[in-house]
């Protein structure tokens, strides 16, 4: 339950974020504290005596959104995205691993299968973009503001990566699950197949000079971070 209420804690964090284009920073992180204490006396009341795993669900989310913020750089007050606070992702990552471990050897409370489904399908959206753009960060490609998922190319016009990386995500994780191997590794190769020639034309046309390989490095490197996210949390929904 711990390595579960973490990552819906994480998704909902993020997705409360994206609020941030309509309402104003302070409101955002007014609703944000809001959530955290909802989680915490939720998982405090209906959890016993597991409760307190809410409250350091809550306190993981927090961080998140404290590093997760400096990665991707603050208008109030104005900082450029930091690439050091990539490393909160893998960190998450790790600790989400942690917790998994901890819930199936010394904590194994059932888990509702519907909250562990939503958990999972809300992380793989707005984080597993995010947790993309860390990787992409941490191998010193450049990103766009977008911060697309799956490798997608800096000021590139395919805009459909933003909805098409969190579906995509969510279809291998449902794949890995039952067992259909054969159907995930058609869908990589048929999204290499579609993708290469496609971002290798367009970064020409926007730089005569540039080198394909190295809108092909960022494909690649973006396009394997987004799997394993997804094929983790297949992995992660198979064991608990």
């Amino acid at each position: 339950m711990l390595a579960v209420l973490t990552i819906l804690a994480v998704a909902i964090t993020d997705l409360i974020r994206l609020l941030q284009t309509r309402l104003t920073e302070k409101t955002v992180q007014f609703i944000q504290l809001g959530w955290w204490v909802v989680l915490t006396a939720s998982a405090a009341i209906w959890l016993r005596p597991d409760g307190w795993a809410g409250a350091v669900a809550a306190l993981i989310a927090a961080g998140w959104f404290y590093t997760a913020e400096r990665m991707d750089g603050t208008t109030t007050p104005k900082r450029a995205p930091s690439p050091q606070y990539a490393w909160s992702g893998i960190g998450l990552i790790v600790i989400i691993g942690g917790f998994a471990w901890l819930d199936v050897a010394l904590f194994p409370t059932p888990i509702p299968a519907g909250l562990m489904w939503l958990a999972l399908a809300l992380f793989l959206t707005q984080t597993g973009n995010r947790i993309t753009r860390a990787v992409l960060l941490l191998s010193g490609r450049p990103i766009d503001d977008d911060g697309k998922a799956a490798g997608a190319v800096p000021a590139s016009r395919l805009k459909g990566g933003r909805v098409i990386g969190p579906l995509e995500r969510i279809f291998i994780m449902v794949l890995t699950v039952v067992g259909a191997s054969h159907v995930v590794a058609a869908l990589m190769a048929a999204k290499g197949i579609v993708r290469f020639p496609e971002i290798s034309a367009e970064a020409k046309q926007q730089d005569p000079t540039a080198e394909t390989g190295t809108k092909a490095e960022e494909f690649l490197v973006g396009s394997l971070a987004s799997w394993g996210l997804a094929g983790g949390a297949g992995l992660l929904a198979w064991i608990v």
